[in-house]
């Protein structure tokens, strides 16, 4: 995929939609020294073009009742195109994982989920993860402590 053509504004614009994507437009065309019309066009090209892939909002996993962060490496049994798409679809419905990467090297994939507590993180355990057919061995690091979170790529 060609590297999007971006200059320092579209950068600026990105920076601070990262930031706050609810900036309303004439706030935006201020801090950037556009006026509004030019501005909402660039956010439109953006948005159109892919590079802003969609809005969201952020949540507080604690207060709403999420405590639990628990990263999970799992190895299949074997590493096949069948087995891959098998264990991948099972992920993209289960709501307790966030993020689920295909990994190479020791770990075939790397999930991020977050549960309430360690009996609804066990429960997903055994009764899903150990379920999915292919699922040879799986691993588990609670998190104790972010230390840092962010979702904003650095655009320099």
């Amino acid at each position: 995929m060609p590297q999007p053509d971006l200059d320092a504004t579209d950068r600026r614009i990105l920076t601070i939609l990262q930031r706050d994507a609810r900036m309303p437009n004439t706030e935006l065309a201020d801090e950037i020294g556009l006026t509004p019309a030019p501005t909402l066009r660039r956010v439109r090209r953006l948005e159109e073009e892919g590079i802003i892939s969609r809005y969201v909002a952020l949540l507080d996993p604690k207060r709403v009742g999420r405590d639990l962060m628990v990263f999970v490496r799992v190895t299949l049994d074997k590493q096949t195109k069948q087995g891959f798409e098998t264990f991948a679809e099972h992920m993209r419905h289960r709501p307790e994982v966030l993020e689920c990467y295909l990994c190479l090297g020791d770990t075939d994939y790397l999930l991020k989920v977050c549960v309430p507590d360690l009996d609804a993180y066990q429960t997903f355990l055994v009764d899903v993860l150990a379920a999915i057919p292919g699922v040879r061995n799986t691993a588990s690091t609670i998190v104790v402590k972010q230390e840092k979170y962010t979702t904003s790529l650095a655009l320099e």
